[in-house]
């Protein structure tokens, strides 16, 4: 079972998620993920670097730790054939170190940039898109491509890895599971396990048995909520920069961090129990290990918003 780290660009300066990359490696967590964001899920206090330049300066300043986005939206700001083009460069610099994590996105990243804000079901034609048109330019060649919405004109990616990048794709539907299931080496979800095997299992094994693929050879990993530390009530409003994510929907159009903001503060502190785990014992976070594992989960991934990250990569990293 792996365990990886989330650098959430939402609550972090970028120089500060290096250091949290630096102390997760050195402590033995497998891999750390990161945002890909344009705008962040809070206004007060927030931060919103961008991903892919600071993928590479993580990857150079550590020495083994695996990355991953979580996750890179080609809905509108980023053509998949850019997404090609970065991912295999950054393989090709730091072969075995990289996977690229695709999903239908947020308005947030869209909408500031003047680009449209569509639907589900066209979101998803375009995930579609991306997936096949990644595939392709990774196969190496001349490649045109007529798509629902993203298309090619004999494009070429020059630079490609000698170990192809793992390509997965995040969801926290049955459509979007069937997705990955077709297309993917991993899925990524938020939900929790008893929803996993009941609703999207089901459909990731459809979508692998329809492409003739073999489901088990498709990675599971699952993006866990945790604040931890000896002050509970400062872990609860640590906890508390997140309520933005439980109070908008994601397939909402909304786009301002302050009237995410707005919103998220109309989520009372004595209810984020249901954003994740709130806890001073780092046994707990510990059985959650334990219990993906069972359900499972190939890898998990905290999301930490505790009041000291470092003092929870240490208390964790104690038992990895």
């Amino acid at each position: 079972m792996r365990v990886g780290l989330f650098a959430a660009h939402e609550q972090h300066a970028p120089t500060t998620l290096l250091a949290h990359a630096s102390a997760a490696e050195a402590v033995g967590f497998d891999s750390v993920w990161t945002s890909d964001h344009f705008h962040p899920w809070w206004h007060t206090d927030a931060h919103c670097g961008a991903a892919w330049p600071w993928l590479g300066a993580a990857l150079e300043r550590t020495d083994e730790v695996a990355f991953s986005t979580g996750v890179t939206p080609p809905i509108g700001r980023y053509h998949p054939g850019l997404i090609a083009q970065t991912f295999a460069t950054l393989g090709a610099m730091y072969p075995g170190r990289i996977r690229l994590t695709l999903a239908t996105g947020e308005a947030m990243n869209e909408k500031p940039l003047g680009y449209e804000w569509p639907d589900y079901p066209e979101r998803k034609a375009r995930l579609v898109d991306a997936c096949e048109i990644i595939d392709r330019l990774w196969d190496g060649g001349f490649h045109d491509y007529d798509g629902h919405h993203w298309t090619l004109d004999s494009a070429r990616l020059y630079t490609l890895p000698d170990e192809r990048v793992p390509l997965y794709v995040a969801g926290n539907g049955p459509q979007t599971a069937e997705v990955a299931g077709r297309y993917a080496d991993g899925f990524l979800t938020l939900v929790d396990p008893e929803t996993y095997e009941s609703e999207l299992l089901p459909a990731l094994e459809r979508g692998a048995a329809e492409a003739g693929r073999d489901p088990d050879d498709i990675d599971r990993i699952r993006q866990f909520t945790v604040a931890y530390g000896d002050d509970p009530e400062a872990c609860r409003e640590a906890a508390g920069f997140w309520r933005g994510t439980v109070a908008v929907d994601f397939d909402d159009g909304v786009a301002d961090p302050r009237e995410i903001e707005r919103q998220g503060r109309e989520v009372p502190l004595s209810e984020l129990d249901e954003w994740g785990l709130i806890t001073t014992d780092i046994e707990e976070v510990l059985a959650e290990i334990e219990r993906h594992e069972a359900a499972g989960f190939d890898e998990i991934e905290f999301l930490s918003s505790s009041p000291d990250q470092e003092a929870f990569i240490e208390a964790l990293g104690e038992y990895l």
